[in-house]
């Protein structure tokens, strides 16, 4: 479905276009030879500017996206089973996963939730207590945590508590994959940032498709994130993930992206 004219913004991404599978994706968890586990099957949703961007003005998570890329946004997680962002997310962006109620009559079709679990990932487990995100109520609100990861008492009227095991300060991504088709039945994961997060599960092979809208903008500063983030270099080298393009919708001047990621 290339150069698409994104004319109805209700037409697209929906449960029959979209085709997630459901069964899970195999993979290991670890290197000691341990029977394939599966996980999730695993879509990011980024918006960026030309220049590759995530955040305008003194970093915020602000600018760049239209009403339409908003609207596609809350159409798209209405397909997924949980949405997953950063700690850094969370402190920075209005980030609230809950649909509005003209998407429920659709999901219900397809999902026995009807909304999507609402989750964040932290190392600090530095998580404001005022935002809107824990409104939802503590069924549909997830905090993972490092094992030894501090917790304030407001966090567990909040939210379910999942710890994992930490490598260098960082969370054992593959156990919280696992742990999240196994336990709690989620087959279709969407991650909404940050650049870290983002950046840790690609590069660990854990993402299969990719939705970015191109903003028709240029941002420039140096100090505003892209929508991923690693250390040096990053993905470098003659082993960068290869990605095919599955469709292309465009309003005005925006463009919507499908990308899947190559095996």
């Amino acid at each position: 479905m290339y150069n698409s004219l994104l004319s109805s913004h209700d037409r697209i991404y929906n449960f029959e276009e979209l085709d997630f599978p459901t069964e899970g994706i195999e993979f290991t968890v670890n290197d000691l030879g341990s029977s394939p586990a599966k996980r999730p099957y695993i879509a990011f949703n980024m918006v960026s500017s030309i220049d590759g961007k995530a955040t305008t003005y003194e970093g915020k998570l602000k600018g760049l996206g239209s009403r339409p890329d908003r609207l596609l946004m809350k159409r798209l997680r209405s397909q997924f089973d949980a949405v997953l962002a950063g700690g850094t997310t969370l402190r920075q962006d209005a980030f609230i996963p809950t649909l509005p109620p003209e998407l429920l009559e659709e999901r219900q079709k397809n999902f026995s939730r009807p909304q999507p679990f609402g989750i964040v990932i932290s190392n600090s487990g530095d998580l404001p207590s005022n935002h809107r995100f824990w409104n939802a109520g503590r069924d549909l609100r997830i905090a993972i945590l490092g094992e030894k990861t501090p917790v304030e008492p407001w966090l567990n009227e909040k939210a379910q508590i999942f710890r994992f095991t930490t490598q260098d300060r960082q969370i054992d991504l593959k156990q919280v994959l696992q742990m999240l088709f196994e336990k709690l039945g989620i087959k279709r994961l969407l991650i909404e940032g940050g650049p870290t997060l983002n950046y840790s599960l690609i590069a660990q092979g854990l993402a299969d498709e990719l939705f970015l809208t191109l903003s028709p903008h240029i941002v420039g500063g140096i100090d505003n994130m892209t929508v991923i983030s690693g250390a040096g270099y990053g993905l470098g080298g003659g082993d960068l993930p290869n990605l095919k393009l599955r469709s292309l919708y465009h309003h005005e001047s925006e463009l919507f992206l499908r990308y899947k990621f190559a095996p």
